[in-house]
């Protein structure tokens, strides 16, 4: 697998996350649906959050349709204009947007299950392709698997890594990016009932591991047979939480300093010590 995504380089004309950052988890109940109603409350929710400032602002997965079975490749037709809407958000409000995720168009008539990051410019500057597809609700079906490695996001003293939902079960893909200069992880999901035990210690054993800050948004409510249970969270590089959602509609609200990483990387000195095999 190759690497992919903006090089970690300098940019002045950049957007820059400050040492202390706020972000925020958009938490709802996705309507597979009702395109229109997932917008308005996107669009709603974007809003309250920037009563707060946040510096970045995260979507779950599959926000726009949720995992629509034979109409993704018809939602996948919308992708510029879900961008665009996305794009004018992040611009309108001056916050990194992780976009959650989208369907994007395959050549083989199925659809990549794709994460974009706009900055506060409206730029794209990451789309990454779910590379762990999850057998359990026949994702390989209707999904093509990525085969490209995310390359961290730089911005100021934070380099922005991702995952999505299922790929927080293999910490190689997050090793790799940590040693690639990532220490903060964004992750956008649709986890359902009964694992959200699963969702919880994966989540804090990735940010642990790999000693960097994690943030990961889940959808809550119910489609067909499944219900989620939301609890997106957010975990420091020690593993532990340092904040959490209940099962309702909601933002969830979280606070970083790289300060604190940076200390605790030098207080407790793993991962120089610790090369992928």
């Amino acid at each position: 697998m190759s690497l992919m995504g903006s090089e970690l380089a300098d940019n002045l004309a950049t957007p820059l996350l400050p040492e202390a950052i706020t972000v925020c988890c958009l938490q709802w109940d996705i309507r597979r649906d009702n395109v229109a109603a997932n917008l308005e409350c996107c669009d709603a929710m974007l809003a309250e959050a920037a009563l707060q400032k946040p510096h970045i602002v995260i979507l779950p997965e599959m926000w726009s349709r949720s995992f629509c079975g034979d109409n993704l490749a018809s939602e996948a037709g919308f992708l510029d204009e879900r961008k665009a809407f996305c794009s004018a958000k992040a611009r309108e409000n001056r916050i990194w947007l992780a976009a959650g995720t989208l369907p994007e168009p395959a050549t083989s008539g199925k659809v990549f299950n794709t994460m974009f990051i706009f900055d506060p410019t409206g730029k794209e500057r990451l789309a990454y392709r779910k590379i762990h597809l999850f057998p359990n609700t026949n994702e390989p079906k209707y999904f093509e698997a990525g085969n490209e490695l995310p390359l961290p996001v730089a911005a100021g003293p934070w380099n922005i890594g991702v995952g999505i939902c299922f790929d927080l079960r293999f910490p190689e893909l997050f090793r790799r990016q940590m040693l690639a200069g990532a220490n903060l992880f964004l992750v956008p999901a649709q986890f359902p009932d009964p694992r959200e035990d699963h969702f919880t210690l994966l989540a804090r054993a990735r940010a642990l591991e790999n000693q960097a800050a994690l943030v990961a948004v889940n959808r809550c409510g119910s489609e067909a047979t499944l219900t989620f249970f939301g609890g997106s969270l957010a975990a420091g590089p020690f593993g532990e939480i340092t904040a959490s959602s209940g099962r309702k509609p909601g933002i969830l609200t979280a606070r970083f300093r790289f300060a604190e990483l940076q200390k605790l990387r030098r207080d407790y000195p793993f991962i120089e010590r610790t090369p992928l095999l």
